[in-house]
């Protein structure tokens, strides 16, 4: 408890906290700009940390990983250009919000449910940091593929209208994913001779084409059609106003979804190598899956919001529980945290808890902490970012398709993926006008490499009785068991609309 209190003192000194504020103001500002993730803000601003003390270092970097995982549902709410990846789910029922008129109302669930979610996060990492981390460890490729089989059968509760062309998208997607070097050979496979894919597809250049550059096709389109006469398009136009702010009582009408969510997060981000991208698209998948009216789902939902982004910020807190009492990173963004912890003498794993707990509480305590200033600061700025749509509609589309191009040659550096982000906006285009399920590509893209190479590890160390290994593994089995029984659901569910 003396360990705790002195922790949180720590935490509450001027530094850390000047620290936290600059790192969120940066962090939203970084994370609204597609291409420009919290982990690319990280990694270019890590080394003015090296000569701060050890605390605000950290302090710094985590207020720039927390404002950043809210900043990507800025741009993907008003622009349909996800800032991250992760925040290609909120785009879903974001954006049609917006163009409703109700854009601060969609930033503000935004906001509310990603803090909401962080403070769950942060305080189960203080609760069980340690002994999750030990069941985290038991995660190999035997119950990682069944997990994520688990996670597939979300696709089918997203596939809309059709469940066919829902199937036929998601195989899509895990097509696009198999582009690039094998996981386990390292040989190319359907790069076509372009050394450029042989990393693959990026889901950021991905995610921009099919939902920012998709929308101005259709637009144009529908523009051409009313000059020249022909048969009008519907397309909902952008609200005259901002919209409302966001009603507390409306709010706490969600929290199911965002308790759950959050929990989805917390699990996912303590699982090294899965990445908030997933978590963001289980918590859609559950938000409609337990919605009272999943048919407006994709049409202006706050619970479309409110479930991806209680996930994927509640994987910062959870990312922490490998990175700290095992040394793994859980993503690229505490990857990159890793080296500031090293420059300043800190040495991530099971001895810290021993060694350093007065750090480690200081750590947990400024997690909790930058939730306020990430509400403050995204409050405060909330009623500035929603006066976009107020724009005339030529403008807002020039700052769509400039920010779409501009956005990937930052990240990438490269013109190829510029000439990517433009297929898939014509791929998206016809998708959105065949009415194939854009969440159905998206989640067979982010999940099908993990599913890969855990399930070829998986056959590997079967040695001829697959059926054996996962007998063996309760974990796996406990999980296959929930895959065949939301089949049978989905099937069962199927049916019964059918009459």
């Amino acid at each position: 408890m003396e360990n705790l209190i002195i922790g949180i003192q720590n935490a509450l000194t001027l530094g850390p906290l000047i620290a936290l504020i600059a790192g969120v103001t940066i962090g939203i500002f970084m994370g609204a700009i597609p291409g420009l993730t919290a982990a690319m803000a990280i990694a270019l601003l890590a080394p003015i940390t090296f000569g701060m003390q050890p605390i605000t270092a950290i302090a710094f970097l985590i207020g720039i990983y927390k404002g950043g995982t809210f900043g990507g549902s800025i741009s993907a709410i008003l622009l349909n250009i996800p800032g991250s990846p992760e925040a290609s789910a909120t785009s879903f029922d974001g954006f049609p919000l917006a163009k409703k008129g109700r854009a601060r109302e969609a930033l503000q669930m935004a906001l509310f449910a990603s803090v909401a979610g962080a403070i769950i996060a942060d305080i189960l990492l203080y609760v069980v940091a340690a002994p999750f981390s030990k069941f985290a460890l038991k995660f190999g490729p035997t119950e990682l593929t069944f997990v994520v089989l688990f996670a597939f059968t979300f696709v089918a509760g997203l596939t809309g209208k059709s469940m066919i062309r829902g199937l036929i998208a998601c195989s899509f997607g895990i097509l696009c994913a198999m582009v690039g070097l094998d996981p386990m050979s390292a040989t190319p496979r359907l790069t076509f001779g372009f050394i450029e894919l042989f990393d693959g597809l990026s889901l950021l250049s991905i995610a921009i084409g099919m939902l920012g550059l998709a929308e101005i096709i259709f637009v144009l389109e529908k523009k051409f059609r009313e000059k020249y006469g022909l048969k009008k398009v519907e397309i909902a136009q952008f609200g005259e106003k901002r919209g409302p702010n966001l009603n507390l009582v409306i709010f706490f009408q969600y929290w199911k979804t965002i308790l759950r969510s959050s929990f989805i997060g917390s699990c996912v981000g303590a699982l090294p190598g899965i990445g908030a991208s997933m978590a963001a698209f289980l918590g859609y998948g559950s938000a409609k899956k337990y919605s009272k009216q999943p048919e407006l789902f994709g049409k202006g939902n706050l619970d479309g919001i409110a479930g991806p982004e209680a996930a994927n910020s509640a994987v910062v807190g959870g990312s922490f529980v490998p990175l700290l009492t095992l040394g793994i990173p859980g993503n690229v963004t505490t990857a990159l945290m890793v080296g500031t912890f090293l420059v300043h003498g800190i040495e991530p794993g099971p001895h810290v808890f021993n060694n350093q707990p007065i750090l480690i509480y200081s750590i947990f305590s400024i997690l909790l902490i930058a939730n306020f200033f990430n509400l403050i600061i995204g409050l405060l700025g909330s009623g500035i970012y929603s006066h976009i749509i107020r724009l005339p509609e030529y403008i807002i589309y020039s700052i769509v398709g400039l920010t779409c191009l501009t956005g990937v040659l930052a990240a990438s550096s490269t013109i190829f993926d510029l000439y990517i982000v433009i297929i898939f906006g014509v791929i998206g285009y016809f998708m959105k006008k065949f009415d194939y399920s854009f969440v159905a590509f998206l989640i067979g893209f982010v999940l099908a490499p993990e599913f890969e190479l855990s399930f070829r590890s998986y056959l590997l160390l079967a040695q001829g009785d697959p059926v054996g290994l996962l007998f063996s593994r309760p974990i796996a089995l406990f999980f296959f068991g929930l895959t065949i029984l939301a089949i049978f659901k989905i099937l069962w569910d199927r049916i019964i609309k059918m009459n």
